[in-house]
């Protein structure tokens, strides 16, 4: 869970906390602000990336695969026992492989405390093309110990104990927050395959 964790967080930080933005009730005789602001934060991003690669050798015994990238370099994939048709996948074959990423990112619920993580796997029915498909998520909260605007750093401390200090991309940021919050982060990764066949 903590390479999850690691990455949801570098991303809260460095690119879901820059795209925050704080409304304020419109009314006709507006209240003068409290004498500390309420924190609000909802932010959802999603990344979808897809590359196509073409097989180099199927290793059947370890069920391994060897791809080249479209820019010539080679990769390994393991592929598991989901996969009933990797008998199937031959050296020349094309593969389309599609990562996506998603991240929402929003004030905690008082006394929410989540840092659970599910992953889903499934793939092609015996007979069809081969291909599969992997989603993993993770849900966690996280309370604001430290903002330090010199250092334009955070630290967060998760609901397990684990303590992080991470790097502001965007500073002025940190103003939409404060210590003491506690945000819900919900992170998702999405790795789907498909095997094309041969070039034509």
């Amino acid at each position: 869970m903590h390479h999850l964790l690691n990455k949801a967080l570098v991303i809260f930080v460095a690119a879901t906390l820059t795209a925050c933005a704080q409304t304020e009730p419109q009314t006709a005789t507006p209240a003068p602000p409290p004498a500390e602001k309420p924190s609000s934060l909802n932010v959802e991003r999603t990344d979808v990336r897809s590359t196509v690669a073409t097989v180099e050798a199927v290793d059947l015994k370890n069920r391994m695969v060897t791809l080249r990238s479209l820019q010539g370099r080679p990769f390994n994939i393991k592929v598991g026992e989901q996969a009933v048709n990797l008998p199937q996948v031959k050296k020349g074959d094309r593969v389309e492989i599609t990562y996506t990423q998603a991240l929402e990112v929003r004030m905690a619920e008082p006394g929410e405390v989540r840092g659970d993580r599910t992953t889903i796997v499934g793939g092609a029915e015996p007979g069809a093309k081969p291909a599969g498909i992997g989603v993993s998520e993770t849900n966690i909260t996280a309370e604001i110990l430290e903002i330090d605007r010199a250092g334009e750093t955070a630290t967060l401390k998760m609901a397990d104990g684990v303590i992080a200090s991470v790097k502001v991309k965007n500073p002025e940021n940190l103003d939409k927050v404060k210590v003491g919050d506690t945000i819900a982060i919900k992170y998702i990764e999405a790795l789907e395959i498909k095997v094309l066949g041969k070039k034509r």
